[in-house]
């Protein structure tokens, strides 16, 4: 079978930096082909010569056939190459029908035909089995929504290679599956499909195909179904990959939070769960759950109506992340790049941003002693940066966001609320991230731990808690648990015992 799509030799530099050394990578008719590997790999440079973002100083890329330079992304389109980004270019002010056919509208002697245009979005997503009013605006739509729109958007500029680039960060598990339905379409209709992933289970699942990348080279190209995660683990990281070590067992102690028939109308209804000691205990639910909600209502970003609270033996009821911090608690918020960091600050200042007391003397800002905490923190999560002064922005998602955990960490919290604080990271930063939880939680801390990533919580938690439509359902045991029993449970299928909470009438 002729390659859809080849680079041959391909190579880029950036300054002294060489991005990619000689790569060579094919696509097929019909295919899923995975880019795997590391932040820094080289992967999101691939996509960029393959989507006509940048030039290749070496090598050439082809398609069916054909020797390509593209000067832009309208080059790339013209040949059949679209694109999903992670982080979504649709207009939240348009409707699906006009997102969908941006830049080429149907129209007739120059005016546009708004009945053709919304007949033919409606059409494209019917493939999709999606029935959404094309007349909706996107800002009105769920994510799952938004990500099939994009889909859509893509293939009306009738694609025949589509690079999806972790299309399911924004996704919850029952999400996921219904994304993996629309790419075996896409598969059935002869459409090529590179899909960039950190989940290597979602990969395994979906792919025919897996490239790994290190330090801009391939390391190796496997059919999915003769390799396995260790072995292309351990290439992805350049070392033997070992299998999950036991955890040292932790002492748990008291209650360090506490929480009882916490409600707001419409969010959550009769919430009640402790956190203790030296525990880390995980919110686990679908998208719709509301269990990120939670989250932040017990941070202080979302008071509840009713309920109590207690922290650390006394009463906790923050009307804002504020007064959470000044109680003894510390949110990791989901999105690092518009609620966590200040991409053009350094690194220094984001750390010193959520604990400025600890820094200051007779109201002067001591920027040496801040440094010295920025190096340590730096040392001790291996953030990948040139020092304290370097801007956060300019470090990789993976690096950021430990940067981002530093900064809560300083401000040394008794309880840390976390929503999903590996999202976007690659799999050396996500280890990295959660042997520091672990640390924490062994010096004592309480933690607690919402994600939608459901082995993440197997992984980590001593406890979790499911929520569905904003209510505590059960609570599961990790180790006698699975990802299937834990979607089952989560999605209703299965249920548990009900919560018995030690001091429930305290």
């Amino acid at each position: 079978m002729s390659a859809l799509l080849e680079l041959k030799s391909v190579s880029k530099s950036f300054g002294p930096t060489l991005a990619l050394n000689a790569l060579d990578f094919d696509l097929l008719p019909g295919e899923v082909h995975a880019l795997v590997g590391e932040n820094g790999a080289g992967k999101s440079t691939a996509l960029g010569l393959i989507y006509g973002v940048i030039a290749p100083d070496n090598g050439q890329v082809e398609i069916e056939g054909n020797r390509q330079s593209f000067r832009s992304t309208s080059d790339a389109q013209a040949a059949g190459v679209s694109c999903v980004f992670q982080e979504l270019s649709l207009a939240g002010g348009l409707t699906v029908a006009e997102n969908i056919f941006a830049g080429h509208p149907r129209q007739r002697f120059g005016v546009v035909n708004w009945k053709r245009l919304q007949a033919d979005a409606a059409a494209l997503l019917s493939e999709f089995e999606l029935n959404l009013d094309v007349r909706k605006t996107v800002d009105s739509l769920p994510v799952s929504a938004r990500q099939v729109v994009e889909i859509a958007k893509a293939l009306s500029l009738e694609a025949k290679i589509l690079l999806l680039d972790e299309p399911t960060s924004a996704l919850a598990p029952d999400e996921v599956e219904s994304l993996f339905g629309i790419v075996r379409k896409l598969k059935e209709r002869g459409i090529g499909v590179i899909y960039v992933s950190h989940h290597l289970s979602e990969i395994f699942r979906i792919s025919d195909r897996i490239t790994v990348m290190r330090d801009g080279q391939k390391v190796a190209t496997h059919r999915t179904s003769e390799t396995t995660e260790k072995e292309v683990v351990s290439q992805m990281v350049g070392r033997l990959a070992t299998a999950r070590q036991e955890r040292a067992p932790r002492e748990i102690g008291a209650a360090v939070f506490q929480a009882r028939d916490l409600s707001l109308t419409g969010i959550f209804d009769d919430v009640s769960f402790d956190v203790r000691a030296g525990e880390i205990v995980g919110l686990a639910g679908l998208l719709g759950s509301r269990s990120k909600l939670i989250a932040r209502a017990v941070a202080g970003l979302l008071p509840a109506a009713s309920g109590r609270m207690s922290l650390c033996g006394r009463a906790y009821a923050p009307r804002s992340l504020r007064e959470g911090i000044a109680a003894g608690a510390a949110f990791v918020p989901e999105e690092r790049k518009t609620e966590g960091l200040f991409l053009d600050e350094t690194n220094l200042g984001n750390l010193a941003a959520a604990n400025l007391g600890a820094f200051s003397r007779r109201g002067l800002f001591q920027r040496k002693v801040a440094a010295r905490a920025t190096e340590r923190a730096i040392d001790q999560l291996e953030v990948k940066t040139s020092g304290p002064e370097q801007t956060t922005g300019a470090l990789s998602g993976g690096n950021q966001q430990k940067i981002l955990l530093a900064k809560w960490l300083e401000t040394q919290p008794r309880l840390l609320v976390l929503n999903e604080p590996t999202k976007g990271v690659d799999i050396g930063a996500k280890r990295k991230i959660h042997e520091e939880l672990e640390r924490c939680a062994k010096d004592g801390m309480a933690i607690l731990l919402a994600s939608s990533d459901f082995p993440e919580l197997l992984g980590i938690c001593d406890r979790i808690l499911v929520v569905r439509d904003g209510r505590i359902v059960g609570e599961t045991d990790p180790q006698n648990f699975n990802e299937d029993d834990l979607l089952s449970v989560a999605s209703g299928a299965q249920q548990l015992p009900a919560l018995v909470h030690e001091g429930a009438d305290s």
